[in-house]
């Protein structure tokens, strides 16, 4: 799957506003976490799914561009209890980053939409003229259905 040219056309000035380009090694990251879109995959997971398509790029190249990706807030990082880091693309609308809930069973990370931070945010501001640039929260917790062993889910995804 290729990426849009109106979501690489974003990303491209992303990188150019940083003074980065586009390289093939970012692009085929790039192509693979959307192909990916719907989950949230380790770098390892990438490296392997990169290197399919593209043989020569090396896993310190995936690492230093999902890194880079997560600081231009193109990609979202979410480090979880087992001490594994994921990456998954951001939400274009939203100003800040995504809130999750992340099944401790069977792994499964949906992604909440609402922003139930902002009027929190608003009274920091106004109570002690703090200005939040960014915030996360994630759940982390069990789905009934996991707890009584009836997960069907067997990898990583957001909804």
């Amino acid at each position: 799957m290729a990426i849009s040219p109106d979501r690489l056309g974003k990303i491209t000035r992303k990188l150019a506003l940083k003074g980065y380009r586009l390289t093939k090694q970012r692009a085929m990251t790039l192509e693979v976490l959307l192909e990916k879109e719907m989950e949230y995959l380790t770098a390892e997971e990438v490296f392997l799914l990169t290197k399919g398509k593209y043989p020569l790029i090396g896993i310190a190249t995936v690492y230093r561009t999902l890194e880079l990706l997560s600081e231009l807030r193109i990609v979202q990082k979410i480090a979880l209890i087992d001490k594994s880091t994921r990456f998954g693309f951001r939400n274009d609308e939203s100003e800040h980053r995504q809130h999750h809930l992340i099944c401790h069973e069977c792994g499964l990370i949906e992604t909440v939409k609402e922003d139930w931070l902002l009027e929190m945010e608003i009274d920091l501001n106004r109570k002690f003229g703090f200005k939040v640039l960014d915030h996360s929260l994630d759940f982390i917790g069990t789905y009934a259905v996991c707890s009584e062993n009836a997960c069907k889910k067997s990898g990583l995804s957001v909804s």
